[in-house]
């Protein structure tokens, strides 16, 4: 087994966000393994059979699922696609314990009881959810020694700053977090449900309000024929294919992915429909061939993230009821309400903190996140930052490289676990076993 007390650590790096898992060696500059959070369930027969957490068999529902690219996206009878987080947190700890199992034994191929292991995990995580990792880590998986890293402190370490502020938007959450010398400074921390799930709902409304569009996915075509711009599509669809609702929407938003990656940009300055208007337009052709030329709508989009209550598409309710989760936004007319723009998180995390720091906050922002890579997003925050805090000097960090910035927490935790002066602060199995979960409360901070 490799010792994990010297300089040569060879340990194991697992970033588990929202969209995408992350995984691979300490010391590399990328992931080895990069795949969808995401996973395909097939119900067994006699249904679920719930799994004892204590037992290293895995269940009957353990062994159904289908997890990877190749397997999630091939339409199999009856899978539902689940995934196991909600707000950045775990709240399916079955499918979490079948991703870590296919991470480390499928796609990896490495013995858990020769490696030590560096988990990230969001900075608002509760006390229970860090000593079930725990329990995972050591009981199930057998790893010799584990450690639980912020992942806003990871971020912020993959830019060679221990201070900052980490600016975070993904598939399921935005959050801003000030860190500070390598630890979290909870009082700032800001958290919404605008990112990018919820922008992929307001293309499938705009594209079906205004255009009168329903997104086809790829499973579904047979064969097509070229079409004018704007003109409905000719595609004749397979009708042999049974496939879950469930299925059929992840498979949508794949298409809505690849639209919001090619098509969509931020305004650079606030937004002016006119403007915006006499822009290029940009053509984009979904799966079935129907194409057209998108011009300010490919901007107003995006804006969600920086006005939401202006530009978010409420669907039309019989309640007015603050407290009712609105369908399709997944939000409550409360939480719209209550909703600011990225731009004021970062000012209102920053002025939150102790005000000697806010000056080296400002100065060292961190942008993190697959919404952080439209186009002009950094030139909007630059924009609207100096407005808000006059005097202040606002510097913006941001990795140039793509996968950078999506994987820039999982890059901050490779760095961390391969220093040699790591090694006095993993939670070794020994001290598990003589302490108990509650271990990783006073040893990861």
């Amino acid at each position: 087994m490799v010792t994990y007390g010297g300089d040569e650590v060879n340990a194991l790096v697992l970033d588990i966000g929202t969209s995408n898992v992350r995984a691979g060696y300490a010391g590399e500059d990328t992931p080895k393994v990069m795949f969808p959070t995401s996973v395909g369930y097939l119900p067994s027969d006699g249904d679920v059979v719930m799994s004892d957490s204590t037992s290293k068999e895995p269940s009957q529902k353990y062994s159904q699922y289908y997890i990877g690219d190749n397997k999630i996206n091939k339409p199999r009878p009856g899978m539902q696609i689940i995934n196991p987080m909600e707000d950045g947190l775990v709240n399916d700890w079955d499918t979490m314990e079948a991703i870590w199992d296919a991470t480390f034994n499928s796609f990896l191929r490495v013995d858990p009881t020769e490696h030590p292991l560096l988990c990230t995990e969001p900075a608002w995580n509760t006390t229970q959810n860090r000593e079930k990792l725990a329990e995972i880590a050591f009981e199930t998986f057998d790893f010799p020694a584990f450690y639980l890293a912020k992942d806003a402190v990871m971020s912020a370490f993959s830019v060679g700053r221990a201070t900052a502020l980490v600016l975070d938007s993904g598939g399921g959450m935005t959050s801003a977090v000030p860190v500070y010398d390598g630890y979290v400074l909870k009082k700032g921390i800001l958290r919404s449900p605008i990112a990018g799930n919820l922008l992929t709902q307001q293309i499938l409304d705009q594209l079906e309000s205004d255009l009168n569009v329903s997104v086809t996915p790829s499973y579904k075509v047979k064969t097509k024929a070229p079409v004018g711009s704007g003109q409905p599509a000719k595609a004749e669809l397979r009708s042999d294919v049974d496939v879950t609702d469930s299925f059929n929407d992840y498979q949508v938003s794949r298409a809505i992915l690849e639209y919001k990656e090619s098509v969509c940009q931020v305004s650079e300055v606030t937004f002016d429909e006119g403007i915006m208007g006499s822009r290029p337009q940009k053509p984009f052709e979904f799966p079935d061939g129907y194409n057209n030329n998108f011009g300010a709508e490919r901007y107003s989009l995006p804006e969600i993230l920086y006005q939401p209550k202006k530009f978010l598409r409420v669907p039309n309710q019989d309640s007015d009821a603050l407290d009712v989760t609105l369908p399709k936004l997944g939000m409550t007319r409360q939480q719209i309400n209550d909703s600011i723009g990225i731009h004021h998180m970062v000012y209102q995390s920053v002025s939150s903190c102790d005000i000697d720091l806010r000056p080296l906050l400002f100065n060292n922002i961190v942008v993190t996140g697959g919404n952080t890579l439209f186009p002009g997003f950094n030139e909007r925050l630059n924009y609207e930052l100096p407005m808000l805090a006059p005097g202040s000097k606002v510097k913006i960090h941001a990795a140039g490289n793509q996968i950078e910035r999506k994987c820039s927490s999982w890059l901050g935790g490779s760095i961390l676990a391969s220093l040699g002066t790591f090694h006095q602060l993993w939670v070794s199995k020994k001290e598990y076993d003589e302490v108990g979960a509650s271990v990783i409360e006073s040893k990861c901070q």
